[in-house]
């Protein structure tokens, strides 16, 4: 043990019973991150076909937007006053770019038939076309998911958690979710 004093903990996370409410939303948060994934492989499957390529890149898009949010927001949360605030409003503007996915998939599949797609690009460049309008449609809210955990994280930790069990719960609610 040490004699250092522990930072005391925010007021929504007091406690184990405080942890609770922040870990059934992280679920939720892990749930909706699912189920926006699925929905937007489907929408950008009827532009794009359903090629094993064109899910690859939708899957490489999501994940590589996630790795960048961590990175780029993950710096914002740490000098957070109020990290679950934060948090909050990430979570917000995912939905709401979630909320714009029909429209700015019909904006996709408009320009890309409006190059002629893979007759007129070939391959290579229907490909990139394809990689460069799924960035469009998907990066905005994977790099705001990117940032949620982060900020989460910063929320819940504590000095007295040396074994960052607070911060492993809300990481597996996440991914159980």
């Amino acid at each position: 043990m040490s004699d250092a004093p522990a930072d005391p903990p925010s007021q929504t996370t007091r406690g184990p019973r405080g942890l609770a409410p922040v870990v059934a939303l992280v679920l939720a948060s892990g749930m909706c991150a699912l189920i926006y994934q699925v929905v937007w492989t489907r929408h950008l499957r009827l532009v794009f076909g359903a090629s094993t390529g064109a899910s690859a890149a939708v899957l490489g898009i999501f994940m590589g937007g996630l790795g960048v949010g961590g990175l780029l927001l993950g710096r914002r949360a740490d000098r957070a006053r109020r990290p679950l605030m934060l948090y909050a409003h990430l979570e917000l503007g995912v939905a709401a770019f979630a909320a714009l996915t029909p429209w700015l998939v019909e904006g996709v599949r408009a320009l890309y038939v409006a190059t002629g797609g893979q007759a007129a690009l070939g391959m290579v460049g229907a490909t990139g076309l394809r990689l460069v309008l799924s960035a469009l449609v998907l990066g905005p809210a994977t790099l705001l998911m990117g940032g949620t955990l982060p900020a989460l994280a910063r929320a819940v930790e504590t000095r007295g958690d040396v074994g960052r069990r607070r911060l492993g719960r809300i990481y597996g609610a996440n991914t159980f979710g």
